[in-house]
């Protein structure tokens, strides 16, 4: 979980073909390796009074009821490292909890201040622009910046979420491709990617040293990207999302309060979602995308049973 999986995952054809399949077991994989961080030492410190945390636990507060704290310190089945283990794997929990909180409220706190920013210099569409947006997207929630580059992204909310695009992005689409933009950008509001991005976020921040965190961090970026230009095919052309995503190549797309470079190298995640519009796939079948859902709810639940029993 630590580098093999996650580095076969990154490497793999498929989870283009099946995106909410792919976020599904990244996820497994997320769970799994914070739940491993934390298990892996507690197991092997109470590993003296019972094979799994659930059982040396149990027999751990039964020493505690009858002999108190003086009799656990000097039980003799305490390994000499085990109470700094069992410490250790208290500390990680901590760290991991206080990682997420605290990335979340800085996220929030930016979102806020950024939708302040966005109505401040902003404006809604003026009457002429409004007639660019078919009926499936609001003018309300839509919001122009008066900046010349191609710009289109969206500011989750609870009670309005936002989708900014700039003057000059309105300049350059056309009508279709404007509202494929929007689509896409209603997409990740609808599906909520900021709270996926968020969760694969504060889990680098915890542990950066692992590689898997930075892995996953791209993998599921580029995936939440994907199940947005599926939305947004399932109602436009793809010549339409093809050239509007070619026009804002050289821009940067702000998503969930954090900045994420579209850069135009043949690895970067907007590259790879062109190349993806310009040579359509094939969907994974019904039954291998099963077998991903199979494999990820094994991947949480093997190590839990392992760990915990």
């Amino acid at each position: 979980m630590a580098w093999p999986v996650p580095l076969w995952l990154q490497q793999a054809k498929w989870p283009s073909r099946a995106p909410g399949a792919a976020l599904i077991l990244w996820q497994a994989i997320g769970i799994s390796g914070g739940l491993s961080l934390v298990t892996a030492p507690l197991t092997w410190g109470l590993q003296p009074f019972g094979p799994g945390i659930l059982s040396g636990g149990s027999e751990l507060w039964r020493v505690v009821q009858s002999d108190g704290i003086e009799g656990l310190a000097y039980d003799p089945r305490w390994h000499p490292l085990g109470f700094a283990a069992i410490t250790l794997g208290c500390i990680i929990f901590g760290h991991l909890a206080l990682v997420l909180v605290h990335t979340a409220y800085r996220t929030f706190t930016q979102r806020k201040k950024h939708r302040e920013f966005v109505e401040l210099l902003s404006a809604s569409l003026q009457e002429h622009d409004r007639e660019l947006l078919d009926g499936s997207h609001s003018a309300q929630t839509t919001r122009v910046l008066p900046v010349d580059h191609p710009l289109a992204y969206c500011l989750p909310g609870v009670n309005q979420p936002l989708t900014i695009v700039s003057q000059g992005l309105l300049d350059k689409l056309s009508t279709p491709q404007l509202n494929a933009v929007l689509s896409h950008e209603a997409a990740h509001l609808t599906q909520r990617h900021d709270l996926l991005r968020l969760a694969f976020q504060a889990w680098h921040k915890a542990a950066p040293w692992l590689p898997v965190t930075s892995v996953a961090v791209n993998e599921v970026t580029e995936l939440t990207e994907i199940l947005a230009d599926d939305v947004a095919l399932m109602q436009h052309q793809r010549t339409d999302l093809t050239t509007a995503l070619v026009h804002t190549l050289n821009t940067t797309e702000t998503f969930a309060a954090e900045t994420v470079p579209s850069n135009a190298a043949d690895n970067s995640p907007t590259s790879r979602r062109l190349l993806r519009l310009l040579n359509p796939e094939d969907a994974l079948s019904s039954g291998k995308v099963g077998l991903v859902v199979i494999l990820a709810v094994l991947v949480i639940t093997v190590p839990a049973f392992i760990s915990l029993m």
